[in-house]
């Protein structure tokens, strides 16, 4: 699963598996989905930090951690939370633009959903890593001479923490490189708790498998060889949480 932090939890594409006529209205009135959707997470962000700063009943556990929003890790409901907001805050601008009676019974709608599916999200906690694996970047591809046939290759990255956790994978990178070359694949931007990174590579998006088997380290590249690792594990969407803090407001017997 990836981290709340990594990005909109939920894509355009989403978006429409809820409302096929979504794109059409945003068309017909100017307004940008994507922009939506990152708005409807930062909302959503300032909802989750309040609750992480919300002072903890005087529990005799003076070990528990402070937790941070880097920590939270996407679930379903988290995620269904976010779809239905980012729809509400689409039809709300678009009742707004054209005064049109059917955008605010969808605005309204969708409200009623967004609220529906936050108390969803509390009532099933907030799930949290313990050492956080932020998504990789875009790994950066180059060529170095080898006995290979070229063509377009592709690759995506993952790092991976000391307990072998391993972050939401990359998107998938391309290049073309002529006969008698080999794709050459580097990770970017390491996180401080890195203990290194997988590659994903393949001759398609669709067929990119696992490579290394042993993480690679930071600052060192890896040398594909097309046809060597024709199948395995694909990139993966992320770390599973350590544990789930409860959101439900909870009464104290004394």
């Amino acid at each position: 699963m990836a981290l709340f932090v990594d990005g909109p939890a939920c894509t355009i594409d989403d978006l429409t598996d809820q409302d096929s006529g979504l794109l059409d209205v945003a068309l017909d009135n100017g307004i940008n989905v994507t922009t939506k959707l990152r708005l409807a997470q930062e909302e959503i962000r300032t909802d989750l930090q309040l609750w992480l700063l919300k002072p903890r009943p005087a529990l005799p556990m003076p070990w528990a951690p402070v937790l941070h929003i880097e920590q939270v890790i996407v679930t379903p409901p988290l995620k269904r939370w976010e779809t239905m907001h980012a729809l509400a805050m689409v039809y709300r601008d678009a009742y707004f633009s054209q005064l049109v009676d059917r955008y605010q019974a969808k605005w309204q709608e969708y409200s009623r959903l967004t609220r529906d599916a936050r108390e969803s999200y509390v009532a099933s906690g907030m799930a949290l890593a313990n050492d956080p694996v932020p998504r990789a970047a875009l790994p950066v591809l180059t060529s170095t001479p080898g006995p290979q046939a070229g063509g377009t290759f592709y690759a995506s990255v993952a790092w991976v923490n000391a307990a072998g956790q391993e972050g939401a994978a990359s998107a998938a990178a391309s290049i073309t490189i002529g006969d008698g070359n080999l794709m050459v694949v580097a990770a970017a931007d390491a996180p401080a708790n890195a203990a290194g990174y997988r590659v994903y590579a393949g001759t398609s998006p669709a067929g990119m498998y696992l490579q290394n088997n042993v993480v690679l380290p930071a600052g060192l590249t890896y040398l594909y060889i097309p046809g060597q690792v024709t199948q395995g594990p694909r990139p993966g969407s992320g770390q599973n949480p350590d544990f789930v803090r409860p959101m439900a407001r909870t009464l104290l017997r004394g």
